[in-house]
């Protein structure tokens, strides 16, 4: 085992390296001093920089936001992770598992900012700045060389797992937190999700990252998505097949895994 202690550029290096060859994230926070959250959204931040050269900044995406996911990790609180435009999947598309380390699926609910944010706002004040709320789906990487040893600062210096995103159709439907959703595969039911399951309420979800996010420096830009959290369980035994995303009168995801 390597025990070299490492600065933030080294692990960012190491991180960005297997980004680039399509390996599994590096686990190695244990190996830098004092880390903390803070260090780990410093190593997130340098990591974004090397990617943005090639993928602008597409929005910023939640994750961890129910119970169930934040006690996995033995967290209490929710983290935050830039998506980038390469990341961004059309609706109809085929994903290639062979194109992630370890692939999961998440239903989610998203929305499309409208108007500029770069300090801090309520939940009030959001409303102000949505153009348009829209179903999401994420396919998270949550692939580590060496899943047993990481921590949450490896989850969040490596992007918070983000890796792939579908956005649905725009909707006008606001009532986000009565959404209901399911998400089967080949006709097969593999979860239930609703709207408050992102941190009980999607307005105060998409409020807490345009928060979370703005304190680290980024600005939230028309056309960024924001995408809350996982709503029901998060599929972690990703197989091919044909999925469907049904939300109700809030719309429909199809894709296909190969």
């Amino acid at each position: 085992m390597n025990d070299k202690t490492l600065d933030n550029d080294e692990w960012v290096s190491l991180l960005f390296e297997a980004k680039v060859s399509g390996n599994p994230s590096p686990v190695c926070s244990s190996r830098v001093p004092d880390v903390d959250q803070a260090i780990a959204y410093a190593a997130q931040a340098l990591f974004i920089e090397l990617c943005t050269p090639s993928s602008p900044v597409s929005g910023f995406k939640g994750a961890l936001t129910n119970t169930a996911a934040q006690q996995s990790m033995g967290i209490d609180v929710p983290v935050s992770g830039v998506l980038l435009e390469e990341m961004h999947l059309p609706t109809g598309s085929v994903v290639e598992l062979e194109s992630f380390s370890h692939a999961v699926v998440e239903t989610e609910v998203g929305f499309c900012i409208g108007k500029e944010m770069s300090s801090q706002i309520s939940p009030e004040e959001l409303l102000e700045h949505v153009e348009y709320c829209l179903p999401m789906i994420e396919i998270a990487d949550i692939g580590f060389d060496d899943p047993g040893a990481m921590t949450i600062y490896d989850f969040i210096a490596s992007g918070a797992a983000a890796a792939g995103y579908i956005a649905g159709e725009r909707t006008d439907f606001r009532a986000v937190n009565k959404v209901e959703v399911t998400l089967s595969r080949n006709g097969e039911l593999l979860h239930e999700g609703q709207g408050t399951d992102a941190l009980g309420d999607q307005f105060n979800a998409a409020t807490w990252l345009v928060n979370q996010v703005v304190a680290q420096g980024y600005v939230v830009k028309p056309g960024h998505f924001l995408m809350t959290g996982s709503l029901g369980r998060i599929q972690m035994d990703t197989r091919p097949g044909s999925y469907v995303a049904d939300y109700g009168e809030f719309g429909k995801i199809e894709f296909e895994i190969s």
